[in-house]
């Protein structure tokens, strides 16, 4: 199902990553829109859905979005809900397992995560390749709380597949459209901007800004952001 080289995102805390991935633009790539079951996490609802009309050869985007480039070797990858960390490990296994079986050869995972003193706008750390940017690694001290990229790491440890993690330091985005004042309007631009000069793949700033963050159901998980933004 996926081509040579994965572009990964999940909805991290300002929906960045998975918004910058779900722009690949239409006007420069014909890609097909597919899905990928997990069948151990049913119900999951897409976290962001697109803000206007859809064009004719466009679809509403799903809770685990895949397009395939019909003509470039690259699978975006998109898991755009929010899933709870005690069942994350269902789908990160599930898009490994896909990556593994597709003979994948290259992963680049795009997130943004909170930094309590972030000193650069852009980090990147990589296993099992090179560096693609000049950008510094990841601090060898930063807590990371996020569960999904978390296992990421751990489950590609074990696999041994080059990946490269493209981070930007972010704070919980306010529902609705990416804005300047939460700085998700910023982290989904540097983020495609970025990948356009490591894959030759463009995006639309414009379909990525249209697309509404819903955020997340659970009222629980919604008083947890609040004392931790």
């Amino acid at each position: 199902m996926f081509k040579k080289h994965v572009l990964l995102a999940y909805t991290d805390l300002q929906a960045a990553g998975s918004r910058a991935l779900l722009g690949l633009d239409p006007e420069h790539h014909k890609y097909e829109y597919r899905t990928l079951p997990v069948p151990e996490v049913p119900g999951l609802k897409p976290a962001c859905v697109r803000g206007r009309p859809c064009a004719p050869a466009e679809q509403e985007f799903q809770p685990l979005q895949i397009l395939n480039c019909k003509y470039e070797e690259f699978s975006v990858v998109v898991v755009n809900a929010v899933v709870g960390g005690g069942v994350c490990h269902h789908v990160v296994s599930r898009l490994l397992d896909e990556c593994l079986r597709s003979g994948v050869e290259k992963i680049t995972a795009v997130a943004a995560l909170h930094f309590p003193h972030p000193g650069e706008l852009l980090y990147e750390t990589s296993f099992f390749t090179q560096p693609v940017t000049s950008a510094p690694a990841l601090p060898d001290d930063l807590q990371v709380s996020d569960p999904i990229l978390n296992l990421l790491v751990q489950f590609l440890l074990v696999d041994s597949l080059p990946t490269t993690f493209l981070v930007v330091p972010g704070h919980k985005a306010t529902a609705g459209a990416a804005t300047v004042a939460d700085g998700s309007l910023a982290n989904i631009s540097l983020l495609q901007d970025t990948l356009t000069s490591i894959t030759g793949l463009r995006f639309s700033g414009d379909i990525s800004c249209s697309l509404l963050y819903k955020g997340t159901n659970n009222p629980q998980e919604v008083m947890v952001d609040l004392i931790y933004m």
